[in-house]
């Protein structure tokens, strides 16, 4: 899935399902194209790892995150474009699977690069984590799942609703 990054992609989605036993995914789909990448909560605070991603594109900053599978995993970047600051350039990269628990700074290899507006991927990945925060109220969904950080989310989602990229949607 590396596209065109001169201008905003308007067709990907982005989907994160807070599984149980400490497994989660993140995935991407573009068209019939889907690219899956499955997080482990032994390496990974995945909640947490999506939400520096959402502070970092509000703040109009780079940052990378670390998203461990047992073993590998991929590390996400968030770029801003100083000419188009409305946008990031969102970029996957696959670290080789020897490798269990490693952190963002670590090489790997480009799998997906992608130009998104900054408020649409912020909308998608606090959209996402606000599902899980809210069937976690239930309690039969609480069974087998991790800790999550539902005041840091919602600190979070005030910020976006103070920023220039706000207000937020989710309430």
């Amino acid at each position: 899935m590396c596209g065109d990054v001169s201008k905003p992609d308007e067709r990907i989605q982005l989907y994160f399902d807070f599984d149980l036993h400490g497994w989660s995914e993140l995935i991407f789909v573009r068209g019939r194209q889907i690219s899956g990448f499955r997080i482990s909560g032994v390496f990974t605070d995945a909640p947490a790892a999506l939400l520096d991603l959402c502070d970092a594109v509000l703040m109009n900053s780079a940052t990378r995150v670390a998203l461990c599978d047992e073993p590998g995993g991929v590390v996400v970047e968030v770029t801003p474009d100083a000419k188009q600051q409305h946008t990031v350039i969102l970029s996957v990269y696959e670290i080789a699977p020897q490798l269990a628990g490693f952190d963002a700074h670590e090489a790997g290899r480009l799998v997906m690069t992608t130009r998104l507006k900054r408020r649409r991927l912020v909308g998608m990945l606090l959209t996402e984590l606000w599902k899980s925060h809210k069937f976690l109220s239930e309690p039969s969904y609480q069974k087998g799942r991790d800790h999550f950080p539902h005041t840091r989310l919602s600190e979070t989602n005030e910020s976006w609703n103070q920023s220039a990229l706000g207000p937020s949607f989710l309430t």
